[in-house]
């Protein structure tokens, strides 16, 4: 994307949200990757039937699977000080207060549970570790993490199998903001869509996902 189009586009979004009242001139900016651009990165999931707690993301680390029987196995890896991988299976109330949603450490209050059948094995040379190590490098280096699916199938709004990561900035840092989106399309081939800050639906006009803010 060209930078004067990219500046023209968060400028106009800010023009936009400036009578908005609270948050004015906020500005949100999705950045999408062309399918393949992230093929040679790790994968792993327990499997096909498993979906990720909380939405599916490159960032996974706990998955769900519902059986026929009415139990439900829950893999939640790097799981514990000496990091493991843990997979049990327990009827869904049992998982009640486990906080899975928020954070797959919650998968330990599984060992009170008399009926739950947990396997832990280590985390160590575990395949979701080296897609870990991946992105958690990625996000030291640029600041920000892909809300889109780099593994086949997932079906992402922008198109299947596309990468995206999602930008927003205050109205004074729209600056950073422009120049953090511009760096990752011209890195990664990829394109912009500007939102401004919509006070109405108390979100952007874009994506309804929970942005990330980058400061570089």
């Amino acid at each position: 994307m060209e930078d004067s189009d990219l500046r023209s586009d968060i400028v106009g979004a800010i023009v936009a949200s400036l009578g908005s009242g609270h948050r004015a001139g906020d500005v949100a900016v999705a950045v999408i990757c062309p399918e393949g651009a992230f093929a040679d990165a790790p994968h792993w999931s327990p499997g096909p039937d498993f979906a990720a707690v909380g939405g599916e993301s490159p960032e996974s680390r706990c998955w769900e699977r519902r059986n026929d029987d009415g139990t439900v196995t829950v893999v939640a890896a790097g799981v514990g000080p000496v990091p493991e991988v843990w997979t049990v299976t327990a009827a869904p109330e049992d998982f009640d207060g486990c906080g899975l949603g928020n954070s797959m450490h919650g998968i330990t209050r599984m060992r009170d549970e008399p009926g739950a059948v947990i396997h832990r094995e280590s985390y160590a040379g575990h395949p979701s570790e080296a897609v870990a190590r991946y992105w958690d490098a990625f996000r030291k280096e640029w600041g920000v993490m892909p809300r889109g699916g780099v593994q086949e199938g997932a079906g992402w709004m922008f198109g299947h199998g596309k990468v995206w990561f999602y930008l927003d900035a205050r109205v004074e840092d729209s600056g950073v903001l422009h120049r953090a989106a511009l760096e990752l399309c011209e890195s990664f081939g990829a394109t912009a869509r500007v939102y401004p800050y919509n006070p109405d639906t108390k979100t952007y006009d874009g994506p309804d996902v929970h942005p990330d803010y980058v400061r570089r």
